[in-house]
């Protein structure tokens, strides 16, 4: 390569500059941060198999190579250097991948070089940048070094400017450098450099403040990538000559495909920076230099890397001010962090991001960045002067999804053309007029979250809030609602607000516009809330959704937070603003920011469980229905039985108070509610009085939030009676009689249909089997559409009995219909005696009667019907029973609840006629039962 043109006088001066600095230069060296994950690609060549392995067993600087090019590494000392490593390698010319130099295990150490440049000592003698004469390795060829972090490269004086690598070839990797320093550039990418990668490593300046850059590029380097890797330190002689990555052209050769990613720079205080210590020297991020167009970048990318307390020098200073600069396209700054730099100098020319003045070619983004000031220092955040592109002219340039805070002026655009500008939030201590701040919707100069100067996105105005921000259950019907933007910590709480087209000032939107919706604790945007598009009516409603809790915003030193809504106590805080852009393609046409409103309200559910619509009270129908309702939105996931508390207590039907067993079966959100709604099914397996209620901190709505006190409620209790009766729960029963007792199992009136089989599984206790106590059937059922088992006969075996032993017949019962399975099944108690106790019933009909409400006004107003008499299709009858104890002898005994049947079951309640609780020796007592008389289908009629 031929010498490129050097600064006259440089040695001297530098001298000068560097012990002048000496007292003031203050620094510290600490751990680099973690590297940020991801991965940036870049062209790289096809690599092939290795085909040379060059191992370096020795740290010695000098050893030139015997024989370059026999494929052996050996110098006249029978060692392998790093020198005599790249002369074969250069020599060989190898394919991309097919020559590796490692490190030969257990070797480590730092190489010290000779500074007397010569031949003898260094691999390039002639210039490789503006500032560095020469090279102490030179790589031309396709090579992979590997040094395993364990060999260094430290010069012992200034004496002479050189770099420690020259890249001048393709298909380069460098991998794992660990403190690559020089007393110029660590690395120069030169002219040839094509395809070079260098990952894995970290260079800090400790032993002195020598080394000035780390990366230099010249002129026709292209697909370059640095990643992976820690800096800290280097000497800043100025703006010009020093930077970790400085891009220096000469010619107007384009550099293409820069990349830089997943870097950690951290300037941190302490340290000195002088000729024994240079853990304080600090210096630019990168540098463009010379200070005129020569420097034509086609391709920059600095992505996913962190920089810290970058003070007293540059970030990306495209712009040597005025209307010189950079010749600049496809930059792309994204996914870093920029955090507590102070810069160099303040306004227009010093933005921490400085694009250079003019036309910005291809696609450019600086996106999803923390861009964060020290307490003082830079004024602007991102500057860009396009000069004379037309305000309707799309720029090439988006500004999107960056943090940025400390800045008077985070963005400031003039003659920029349609440039998108959205998604981005400021700090608190970003500068911004006072609320209301109407005056920010359209001022330059005075507007300071984005400032559109002459010809930047046409001055178009922003719409602005109308009405506060209030918290809501559910959007409106009208609503447009924002779609949120992901990475929120926590859950959301909706809130409304009306907006509404601006009708005075500047530049009036027309056409659709999309609204970009921001949340503050006072007067800037710390939280972008999301985004609604398509608007084209004048007035609009729109619902946002407001994060829970603290979302984490980077602070200078240390992270801090913004919190809309308390996640302690629900309350809502701050107020919102808008931003315009109109939908222009490909680039939208932004606004400035709009004036604030107000946010109101409470994020935490307050609930209600209430009898749901319909359900009948007292029921039984099995389900028992109650409707939950919310104020906010409920998680379904946290609404489940579990929450719901039954109380449930015995009424006068209820045949057992230890089986009422009350439980919640299902918690189901209702369809279109969106949350707000949940229906409860509750069972009981008796009759009972079932109330259901939810305590405080059961449920959780979507935002996150408990509800902080219990249900109200104002009727939450439902009476269950349990439909299923016995036609004859107690009788009495003579051994040995064949005809035996019948009793049936049925329905109350009114009781649900059954859908499916209901089967009794009965079974007779321990008395009862002692006695011989049997069933027609143990396992009786009532049909579907059906509403009683057909009669089932109970006996017991001849025997002696103690009179008026007492039995039990219990039972169970199962059924696919639910409104049956597992019911309390009441039981019969048959009484036993050896004797039949002789209860004699006189059974006599009566026509015509006037007056049924008791036997003997029966027997006093009707017609008896004698017997052989006809009665007729449809007329009315009533019955009157006698009943007598006749009971004599050794089973002389009163008789206790006597239960009076007829086998007609139309009579009475299904057959069951009446009861007498007590009947003493030789008393009768009378009961009788109305009805109307239909034919049997014979042709006789019904005789009695």
């Amino acid at each position: 390569m031929s010498e490129s043109p050097r600064l006259p006088g440089r040695r001297t001066l530098r001298r000068r500059r560097r012990a002048a600095r000496r007292v003031r230069l203050v620094a510290a060296v600490t751990a680099c941060l973690g590297l940020i994950a991801g991965a940036i690609v870049v062209a790289g060549p096809a690599m092939s198999a290795p085909s040379h392995e060059l191992v370096i067993t020795s740290t010695a600087f000098s050893g030139i190579d015997q024989t370059p090019g026999d494929g052996v590494c050996l110098t006249a000392a029978g060692t392998c250097t790093l020198r005599s490593a790249l002369e074969e390698s250069n020599a060989l010319k190898g394919a991309p991948g097919a020559v590796v130099i490692t490190v030969q295990p257990g070797l480590s150490g730092t190489i010290r070089p000779v500074m007397t440049r010569s031949a003898a000592n260094w691999m390039q003698t002639s210039a490789v940048s503006s500032w560095d004469d020469g090279a102490f390795y030179r790589i031309t060829a396709p090579v992979t070094i590997d040094l395993d972090n364990r060999l260094s490269i430290i010069p012992t004086s200034e004496s002479v400017e050189g770099a420690a690598f020259e890249v001048a070839g393709p298909d380069v990797v460098l991998k794992n450098f660990t403190n690559i320093l020089s007393s110029g550039t660590s690395i120069v990418m030169g002219e040839q450099a094509k395809r070079v990668s260098l990952t894995g490593g970290s260079t800090v300046t400790k032993e002195n403040y020598y080394p000035e850059r780390f990366v230099v590029y010249r002129q026709g380097a292209s697909d370059i990538s640095v990643s992976d890797y820690s800096l800290q330190g280097f000497f800043h002689e100025s703006q010009q000559t020093s930077g970790l990555f400085l891009f220096n052209a000469t010619t107007t050769t384009p550099m293409k495909n820069i990349t830089i990613s997943r870097v950690s720079v951290n300037y941190t205080s302490g340290g000195t920076c002088n000729g024994s210590d240079g853990s304080g020297c600090r210096t630019n991020l990168t540098t463009f230099s010379p200070r005129d167009s020569n420097v034509v970048l086609d391709g920059f990318s600095f992505q996913d890397s962190v920089v810290k307390n970058l003070n007293g020098a540059t970030g990306f200073k495209f712009s040597n001010g005025g209307n010189s600069g950079v010749r600049l396209s496809n930059l792309t700054i994204s996914g870093n962090q920029f955090l507590n730099s102070t810069g160099d100098g303040s306004g227009d020319e010093y933005a921490f991001i400085t694009l250079p003045p003019g036309t910005l070619n291809g696609e450019n983004k600086i996106s999803r960045n923390d861009i964060v000031r020290a307490a003082s220092g830079q004024s602007i955040a991102i500057r860009w002067d396009g000069l004379t592109r037309s305000g309707t002219v799309p720029s090439g340039l988006s500004i999107t999804d960056n943090f940025i805070d400390g800045y008077d002026s985070s963005i400031r655009l003039s003659r920029s053309g349609l440039t998108t500008v959205s998604g981005n939030t400021f700090g608190t201590r970003s500068g911004s007029q006072g609320r209301p701040a109407t005056g920010e919707e359209t001022g330059d100069g005075g507007a300071l979250l984005v400032d559109n100067g002459t010809d930047s996105n046409l001055s178009v105005a922003t719409w602005f809030p109308t009405s506060n921000a209030a918290v809501v259950a559910a959007p409106s019907s009208a609503a447009l609602v924002a779609k949120p933007r992901a990475g929120f910590t926590g859950g959301t709480c909706a809130a409304e607000f009306a907006v509404q087209r601006p009708v005075t000032g500047q530049n009036i939107p027309t056409g659709p516009v999309s609204l970009d919706l921001y949340w503050t604790a006072d007067r800037t945007a710390e939280i972008y809330l999301g985004r609604v598009t398509g608007v084209t009516a004048a007035t609009a409603s729109v619902t946002v959704a407001l994060p829970v809790g603290p979302q984490p915003l980077a602070g200078a030193t240390a992270p801090i937070s913004a919190q809309a809504v308390n996640a302690t106590t629900g309350d809502v805080s701050g107020f919102v603003r808008v931003q315009t852009h109109v939908e222009t393609t490909p680039q939208l046409t932004s606004s400035q920011f709009s004036r604030t409103v107000a946010v109101t309200g409470n994020c935490r559910p307050t609930l209600a469980l209430e009898q749901a619509a319909g359900q009948n009270d007292p029921t039984m129908s099995r389900d028992l229905r109650y409707l939950l309702t919310s104020s906010l939105p409920l998680d379904p996931s946290t609404v489940t039985p579990d929450d719901v508390q039954l109380a449930a207590t015995a009424t006068a039907n209820t045949l057992d108070t230890a089986r009422i067993n009350p439980r919640v079966v299902s918690v189901t959100p209702v369809a279109g509610k969106n949350g707000l709604q949940f229906e409860v099914v509750a069972r009981v397996d008796d009759s009972a009085a079932v109330s259901a209620g939810i305590a405080a901190g059961r449920v959780t709505s979507t935002s996150g939030l408990s509800n902080t006190a219990a249900a109200t409620s104002v009727d939450a209790g439902i009476t269950f009676v349990n439909p299923l009766q016995v036609t004859a729960p107690r009788f009495t029963l003579v051994t040995g009689e064949k005809k035996g007792k019948t009793y049936a199992l049925m329905l109350r009136a009114g009781a649900p249909v059954p859908t499916s089989p209901v089967t009794f599984s009965s079974q007779v206790d321990a008395v009862g089997v002692e006695n011989g106590v049997h069933l027609s059937t143990d396992a009786p059922v009532i049909a579907p559409g059906g509403r009683s088992t057909e009669p089932i006969v109970v006996k017991a075996s001849a025997g002696d009995v103690r009179a008026n032993t007492k039995a039990t017949i219990a039972a169970t019962v199962a059924s696919s219909d639910t409104n049956y399975d597992g019911l309390v099944v009441p039981s019969v108690n048959p009484f036993l005696f050896a004797t039949d106790p002789t209860i004699d019933i006189e059974k006599r009909a009566f026509a015509a009667v006037t007056d049924a409400s008791t036997p003997a006004t029966i027997e006093q107003t009707g017609t008896p019907v004698l017997t052989g008499s006809r009665l007729v299709d449809g007329q009315a009858v009533c019955f009157v029973y006698t009943v007598t104890n006749r009971s004599a002898d050794d089973w002389v005994t009163n008789l206790h609840d006597i239960l009076v049947t007829d086998s007609d079951l139309r009579l009475g309640t299904g057959g069951l006629i009446g009861s007498i609780p007590q009947l003493a020796v030789g008393d009768s007592k009378k009961v009788a039962a109305c009805g109307t008389i239909f034919s049997n289908g014979s042709a006789e009629g019904w005789r009695r």
